[in-house]
């Protein structure tokens, strides 16, 4: 930052959007002596008596604001020291210290696997809250919106300003670059700590890719080095596949036929005794006919005839039918135990296979271990590292607000040196009974005389009171701790006091001429009756 110092000052008073007429520094200074002399107390009081206050003196004095420039914003700092602002930040762990460990931990896939695991948690943990205090500095959004409008109206300080109506800052140039210095510094060690855990994250994303290359590339070797002696295992099992194959059919077709053979008489017999049963069966269906015609006819002998042979037909038909009940469940034994048989030659068949690829699974269940270790260390590798990167990304996202923070304080600034700005305010003193108190009018917008002002003033309010508006409220704020900074500051109040006294515009011959015509002028646009006229100028004559 360049040692030159600017000096500004604002104007106190700017004219407000329903003022067309000019306002000049004679208006302006009137109408702050009206306000004074309304503000003052006048004594009275039916209990308790209040003493007259005089008025010490009423001055336009001027408060340091100091704006330093600082990577294209403006920083503005409290002159009288009334302000401060903290930053707090959290601490991590040494990203310096983690980059280095991951660089020599890379030569190779067991260390760095070792280097993952052991650092899971070095960013996880909740790091220290630390608190960067700014003396002086200003960050209060609205203020600081309000000031650089008030700002871009300012203009050089003309020497014949610089007088004894400038408050001394309290805080000076070498303290404006320390803060300046901490800020760099903070901005510098947190752009360091982005940059340096970026380089983390494309370390950890380039060696872990690295080595899970070179984990794919041991899976293929491995099944490049299993792949030969599987093809040779796999053409001799082939062949023993065939060969039991080629068995079991066989013995699969010979023992089909075997049992055709058994089957075959069962059948043939089965048939047999189905066919005599068909013909018993039509046998006793004639005999019962019979029997119901002779009954029919009334041949009684003839009816017994043909029951007793029916009867004799119903003997052999349950002969027969027990002789098919017997040969069907010889049928059914016999195709049980085929099934049986069937089932246990294909048992030992599936037993013979399943011994036949044993020495070909084995060799696949060695390869397939080994891949799946490869496979396991690549998947904790990439899980790992992602664990890793998300809580560095989380880091990440911190410092970067803090950095952001950082830049949120200023104001948009063209100026490349420290500017040193006096706000314009008036502070009348007044004092009854050795007590003294201040009252501060800061910078205001000069109205044009309106209806509600007139009216008031028809009923005997004063209307000058509306006759400058404060523009602002956070500037406003900072003026307004004057008288309490006076009160708990005595090398501060004796500086007041004397300033106050040496610019008093009461007793400067030409101020008191300057707010005589001042008066008029506030007479002539109706702000203050004949009356009012009157008694303002009797008072500052």
């Amino acid at each position: 930052m360049s040692q030159k110092i600017e000096k500004l000052k604002p104007p106190f008073t700017v004219l407000a959007e329903n003022r067309k007429e000019p306002f000049t520094e004679s208006m302006e200074k009137a109408a702050v002596y009206c306000f004074a002399e309304l503000e003052r107390e006048k004594g009275g009081g039916l209990i308790l008596k209040k003493k007259e206050e005089k008025t010490v003196f009423l001055a336009e004095l001027h408060y340091p604001i100091w704006v330093a420039p600082w990577n294209g914003l403006g920083l503005v700092f409290d002159g009288l020291k009334q302000s401060s602002h903290s930053i707090a930040y959290k601490t991590f762990p040494d990203v310096k210290e983690f980059f280095e460990k991951a660089s020599r931990s890379s030569k190779s896939i067991e260390t760095y696997m070792a280097f993952l695991s052991d650092n899971l948690t070095y960013f996880q943990a909740p790091g220290e809250e630390k608190t960067a205090v700014f003396d002086a500095l200003i960050a209060d959004t609205i203020f600081l919106s309000e000031f650089s409008q008030y700002l871009s109206e300012a203009k050089p300080l003309e020497a014949s300003e610089a007088s004894a109506a400038l408050i001394s800052p309290h805080v000076d140039e070498t303290m404006v670059s320390t803060v300046l210095e901490e800020f760099e510094r903070l901005k510098k060690r947190f752009a360091n700590e982005v940059s340096v855990l970026n380089e983390c994250m494309k370390l950890l994303n380039r060696t872990t890719r690295s080595f899970a290359k070179t984990l794919r590339g041991r899976i293929r070797a491995v099944r490049e080095e299993f792949e030969a002696e599987i093809r040779k295992q796999e053409e001799v099992v082939a062949q023993k596949i065939s060969r039991l194959n080629e068995e079991y059919e066989e013995q699969r077709v010979k023992l089909i036929k075997n049992f055709e053979r058994q089957l075959l008489p069962l059948q043939k017999e089965k048939l047999k005794l189905e066919k005599t049963r068909d013909q018993i069966l039509r046998k006793l269906e004639q005999y019962n006919l019979e029997a119901k015609s002779c009954a029919a006819s009334g041949d009684s002998a003839g009816e017994k005839r043909w029951k007793e042979k029916a009867n004799e037909v119903k003997k052999e038909l349950s002969e027969i039918e027990k002789k098919i009940e017997e040969t069907e469940g010889r049928i059914r034994a016999l195709e049980e135990n085929r099934s049986a048989e069937t089932f246990r030659l294909r048992a030992e068949w599936e037993t013979r296979i399943k011994e036949a690829r044993k020495d070909l699974l084995e060799l696949e269940a060695s390869r397939d271990a080994k891949i799946q270790v490869h496979q396991q260390e690549m998947e904790r590798l990439e899980s790992l590292t992602a664990n890793i990167i998300q809580q560095i990304g989380n880091v990440v996202k911190l410092r970067e607000a803090d950095l952001a923070n950082l830049t949120s304080f200023g104001l948009p600034l063209k100026r490349k040196h420290l500017s040193l700005v006096h706000v314009p305010f008036y502070l009348a003193c007044y004092e009854a009974d050795l007590k003294k108190r201040y009252v501060v009018f800061p910078p205001s917008a000069a109205n044009s005389i309106g209806f509600t002002a007139k009216l008031k003033g028809a009923l005997g309010k004063a209307r000058i009171k509306h006759l400058l508006t404060p523009r602002f409220k956070m500037v406003n704020s900072i003026l307004e701790k004057i008288p309490a900074l006076i009160e708990r500051d005595a090398a501060f109040a004796r500086e007041i006091q004397e300033v106050g006294e040496n610019t008093d515009m009461l007793k400067i011959e030409s101020i008191r001429k300057s707010i005589g015509e001042g008066l008029r002028r506030l007479r002539d646009e109706d702000w203050l009756s004949e009356k009012d006229f009157e008694a303002f100028s009797r008072k500052i004559a």
